[in-house]
């Protein structure tokens, strides 16, 4: 009998699935749970006591803005410390690849904001080379997707006007050479551009080739910022025209939006959708800005906000956005701004930059915008707890953290939203059972984009475990502190190996890129 490289005993197995736990032994050998019962006597080279924690898949974030982190080893703990072992790449359709040398400058400047800039060291000119970055440096599993604000700025590029057949065509061939690299679907952000200059029909066409291999469209879906039911409307003609699998990202609505998908679902289409919990928001500063503006690269708008008369123009409906986005601009505040004269408001709400960087609202973003290059994070908070309950508990809900990792204080959902599940929504509020909430990170995730050897505890699965004791389990990231890190957690593996060993920091290097080909 094949000896083991570790025992867990004495746990409450949670398996993924949404069943009860049950007090048995996990053995893993080679990278793989080998055994899953009464273990007494087998051989193992490290024997662990878990007896009172619970014993479960490792936790799967379906958006996290955290491969550039990963890339670097940084706020790797952030990430670790909440159980979780596998996160998925181009959220919201940012990406970097494929992207021509002259395409790619400006992609660098338009997403520096979310990721920061890439290291000197990083080279690649095609997806392949790009996920061969992780190979070797990882510290958790990262999973493939096509981000198509890359494509579209590649076949494109940052005009405001619908692709024509050329371009589509060209598009579609950029997604398939995306889906021959082992992705998971494609990732698409409708209010991020050039992406949200894309037409339905566009959509559909890349779609259908996502389709071809099985794969799933995810949407940051057009007008998060005002009319989500129309963006939501779009992402299922989507996937109805293309035949294609639908997945809407960070969905937060009324009981009659989530009717639209649970409709969809009954009449045959497959949708899910995720949520994180917490009641804020998080994106660039240039979110407020009108969608007219913009209509070029980066360097283009950062010109065009030095022109008194477009400052005229884009003030009424900066006014307007938060007005109906963040009535109380006071609930809008700065979670990273670049080295600079303005960095001191980190942390700070928006209202702080009047009277210091502009006389108006309007005038502080322009501002901003311009002098920081549009490098320039915010959080915006709300107060709707009914909202956030839907969210976390509708049954075609999963968790994704859109975790961002910039600045001084970054929006506590990076490093907090699966301990937050467990302890908040758990055990405080009751308003999830433990195996479902471990489902809807696990499996259900799992299960959703193609991991069929993860998300599950059971003989022959990847040995991605996560140990936590459900007493002690919490985040401990805040608003006013967003980089704390969760605790509870004392044991992690990744593909076998100890990441967290007895609540230490261990091997942070067995993270795999998790290609469709060799899941």
């Amino acid at each position: 009998m094949t000896m083991l490289d570790w025992l867990l005993t004495a746990g409450t197995v949670i398996d993924g699935t949404g069943s009860p736990g049950a007090r048995v032994d996990v053995g893993l050998a080679g990278g793989r749970i080998a055994a899953v019962g009464s273990l007494a006597g087998r051989e193992a080279r490290r024997t662990i006591d878990v007896a009172g924690s619970v014993v479960c898949p490792g936790f799967i974030d379906v958006h996290s803005h955290s491969e550039f982190s990963i890339l670097r080893g940084e706020d790797i703990e952030a990430r670790l410390r909440q159980g979780i072992t596998t996160d998925l790449l181009a959220p919201d359709g940012f990406a970097y690849a494929p992207a021509s040398p002259s395409r790619l400058p400006d992609l660098l400047s338009y997403l520096e904001v979310f990721n920061g800039p890439p290291d000197e060291a990083w080279e690649w000119s095609d997806p392949e080379q790009y996920l061969a970055l992780f190979e070797g440096r990882a510290a958790i599993n990262v999973v493939p997707q096509v981000g198509f604000l890359a494509v579209r700025a590649e076949a494109v590029g940052w005009d405001p006007r619908p692709a024509d057949p050329a371009e589509i065509e060209h598009m579609q061939e950029l997604t398939r050479q995306g889906m021959e690299t082992g992705a998971s679907g494609i990732q698409v952000g409708l209010d991020y551009f050039p992406a949200g200059h894309a037409s339905t029909d566009e959509l559909i066409a890349v779609a259908r080739v996502v389709a071809e291999y099985g794969g799933v469209y995810s949407s940051h879906v057009r007008g998060i910022r005002g009319d989500v039911a129309a963006g939501v409307e779009e992402a299922l003609e989507v996937g109805w025209k293309a035949g294609v699998a639908v997945h809407v990202s960070h969905l937060f609505g009324s009981d009659e939006l989530y009717q639209l998908l649970t409709d969809a679902r009954e009449s045959g289409l497959d949708v899910t959708f995720d949520a994180y919990p917490y009641m804020a928001a998080s994106s660039h500063l240039a979110f407020c800005l009108p969608r007219w503006f913009d209509d070029g690269p980066p360097e283009h708008l950062i010109s065009k906000l030095g022109d008194p008369a477009v400052r005229a123009a884009v003030a009424p409906h900066i006014e307007e956005f938060f007005r109906n986005y963040v009535p109380d601009p006071g609930n809008a505040y700065f979670s990273a701004l670049p080295d600079g004269p303005y960095q001191h408001l980190q942390g700070r709400p928006l209202t702080d930059g009047i009277g210091r960087v502009g006389s108006t609202l309007a005038e502080v973003v322009c501002t901003l915008l311009a002098e920081c290059r549009l490098r320039v994070l915010m959080v915006y908070r709300w107060d709707d707890e009914a909202k956030l309950r839907r969210a976390m508990t509708h049954p075609l809900g999963m968790v994704g953290s859109d975790g961002l990792f910039r600045g001084t204080h970054p929006h506590p959902r990076g490093f907090g939203t699966h301990a937050r599940v467990l302890a908040h929504l758990v055990r405080d509020r009751g308003w999830l059972e433990l195996p479902d909430a471990i489902r809807r990170m696990t499996s259900m995730p799992a299960d959703r984009y193609g991991l069929a050897d993860r998300g599950v505890i059971r003989p022959g699965a990847a040995a991605d475990v996560t140990v936590f004791d459900p007493d002690r389990i919490r985040d401990r990231a805040t608003f006013d502190n967003g980089r704390a890190t969760a605790e509870g957690v004392g044991h992690v593996f990744v593909n076998g190996k100890a990441a967290i060993e007895s609540g230490r920091l261990s091997d942070t290097s067995a993270g795999r890129v998790l290609r469709a080909s060799s899941r």
